[in-house]
């Protein structure tokens, strides 16, 4: 009992009540002892009844299975299930054997949050924190709501399904019968679909015979498939990515059901989809302006109401694939259309969908032939198209306006033999940016042949990835020998970090390099720590702390990014660690940390010492 009563009292905010109401309340007090792995509770289980407190050991909070906040000695959680009488948002899982719990009633805490304001304060604060309460304005496309709800959450359209040997005109009536514009078509393998248009193209319009064709013969096959557990947001970039208007839900093995674009509008009345169909019926620059406009306000709300990093990312490159499709659509109807084979590449943070909201545009051009005169006109009138839409200019001039970013595909071989053979600062950063590209218009046969060519040169040279991956142990993480953060000690960042250079990017240029070496060809950093974690070069534990740790980094970055365009301020890559929260303190300390284990990595495995 007297250490239960010396604990509270060193325990903030237990410490602001009277010593005798200390007492009292460890009286309530249950003392529970836990495993690694075991669940507490679990995310949209009952309201709980409980106020948790960590007397001894690790708790971490997960939402989707994704680290939410890493909860130490002394932190207290479940107030927000408690105080709101709602279902846990997380699931409460022990990291660290031995963890002690201490859990007080719900009556005893609602009674000290009526008789003691400084306690009460503290919670009303942290449950603000948490919640993260926006209010919606009529522009809001509501992203938060596309992570938190699944698939089968919505209410799906039940399919027709039909065996492949069915004549057309038995599914002409089963499809009327159930009102529905399309029905699905099953093999021993495969699963296809035929629609209302089918019908009319390839049947009507040729003036043939329903009940002379099977199913099988004009069905397209196979649909695109997700799980009913994913979020509605994947189930939208899915569709969006595809071009489709209808995406088939699976449970296991089994269909459950259709998710189709007039469903989730019904659902959502701003989305993805519907976002990308005004992108792509939009006939001017000032049209596609107007949405771009829209989209940046809806982007920040997301992030100051707690979007996934990762999501806010894709989110973003999805829509500004479009937007540059668009405007290359627009440029080409102005010049007409290329003679020679062609693609607009983007590079950075846009090749590997991880926008920050200071994020300019990094773009480059590959043609098949030399044609410059097209070329320069064409790259001209794009990057101003770009400019009239919203998207921010580099300052570096890395657009492919700049002849430099805009050469034929044996200029592009002859310039990455040149970045890879002469690594001075320059290169290496050219090849940092360059080296994440990926195609948003135009031919992607022609950057699947310089990706070929640059796996080709990897392979061929023995210093190229050690010494990239020196660029990735140069700057330490700022923590000091004992553990605290090292700030900037004077100008206008005095007491903060670059977040940017000391923490995101070691991570992005490791695993940069990393997936180089193992042949991965995804360019978003969050899917090649997954395609490292599969082909064996991370365990599951460290792809998993590595993969949180990048991800609450993002987010930190984001948030501060969203709060100074919100004030009018110009965003930058700083944050102020010293007024994070303690769990946030504390989980930065453990990110920098995982950095350093990481580093350490790379500086064993190309042997860097070389390069010290």
């Amino acid at each position: 009992m007297e250490e239960l009563i010396q604990f509270l009292r060193n325990t903030y905010p237990f410490n602001r009540l009277p010593l005798e109401e200390i007492k009292n309340l460890s009286k309530f007090l249950l003392k529970r002892d836990y495993q690694k792995g075991d669940i507490i509770f679990k995310e949209g289980a009952q309201p709980l009844q409980f106020l948790y407190i960590i007397h001894k050991g690790e708790v971490f909070l997960e939402k989707n299975n994704q680290l939410v906040y890493h909860l130490k000695d002394g932190d207290i959680f479940g107030y927000v299930s408690l105080l709101g009488e709602l279902p846990p948002a997380t699931t409460a899982r022990v990291v660290e054997d031995r963890t002690v719990i201490l859990e007080l009633p719900k009556d005893i805490f609602l009674n000290l949050l009526t008789g003691y304001d400084e306690f009460a304060r503290f919670f009303t604060k942290e449950l603000a924190k948490r919640v993260h309460r926006v209010p919606q304005t009529k522009t809001s496309f509501q992203m938060e709501r596309l992570i938190d709800v699944r698939v089968k959450d919505i209410k799906l359209k039940e399919p027709v399904i039909i065996a492949s040997e069915t004549v057309l005109q038995e599914a002409i009536k089963l499809m009327a019968e159930k009102d529905s514009t399309f029905c699905l078509v099953k093999t021993d393998s495969t699963v296809g679909i035929i629609t209302e248009r089918d019908i009319i193209k390839k049947v009507l319009a040729k003036d043939l015979n329903p009940q002379q064709i099977k199913a099988k013969d004009i069905a397209t096959f196979p649909v695109i498939e997700i799980s009913s557990s994913e979020p509605l947001f994947n189930a939208l970039l899915t569709m969006a990515k595809h071009g489709i208007r209808k995406l088939v839900i699976k449970d296991g093995n089994t269909i459950s059901g259709v998710l189709d674009d007039r469903t989730v509008i019904s659902h959502e009345s701003k989305n993805i989809i519907f976002l990308i169909k005004e992108i792509d019926k939009a006939k001017s620059a000032e049209e596609l302006a107007y949405i771009y406009s829209i989209i940046q306000d809806s982007i920040i709300e997301g992030v100051l109401s707690g979007m996934d990093p990762e999501y806010v990312g894709k989110y973003i490159a999805e829509l500004n694939d479009h937007f540059m499709k668009k405007a290359a659509q627009l440029t080409e109807n102005l010049y007409g259309t290329a003679s020679s084979l062609y693609s607009i590449m983007v590079i950075g943070s846009e090749g590997r969908r991880e926008q920050s909201l200071k994020t300019d545009q990094d773009n480059a051009l590959i043609y098949e032939n030399k044609r410059e005169d097209y070329f320069e006109r064409f790259s001209q009138t794009y990057i101003e198209l770009l400019l009239k839409i919203g998207f921010p200019p580099c300052p570096g001039n890395v657009m492919l306006n700049n002849p430099y970013w805009r050469k034929s595909k044996e200029e592009w071989f002859k310039e990455i033999h040149q970045w890879m053979e002469n690594p001075k600062p320059e290169n290496v950063l050219n090849i940092s940016i360059f080296f994440d590209f990926r195609s948003v218009a135009g031919s992607e046969s022609l950057v699947e042949e310089l990706r070929d060519h640059v796996k080709k040169k990897i392979k061929a040279s023995k210093t190229f990835l050690p010494f990239l991956a020196s660029e990735a142990v140069r700057f330490k993480p700022p923590l000091s020998f004992f553990k605290t953060f090292l700030v900037e000690k004077s100008g206008e960042h005095k007491g903060k970090i670059d977040i940017k250079k000391y923490g995101i990017f070691p991570i992005v240029q490791g695993i940069r390099v990393l997936a180089l070496d193992n042949e991965i060809n995804e360019t978003n950093t969050f899917e090649r720590i997954r395609g490292l974690k599969s082909k064996g070069v991370f365990t599951e534990e460290f792809a998993r702390d590595l993969e949180e740790s990048y991800r609450f980094l993002m987010s930190l970055r984001l948030k501060s990014q969203a709060t100074q365009i919100r004030e009018g301020k110009t965003p930058d890559n700083y944050i102020a660690p010293y007024s994070l929260s303690k769990t946030e303190k504390g989980v930065l300390k453990d990110s920098f940390k995982k950095i350093e284990e990481f580093q350490k990595l790379l500086f064993n495995k190309y042997n860097l010492r070389y390069f010290s």
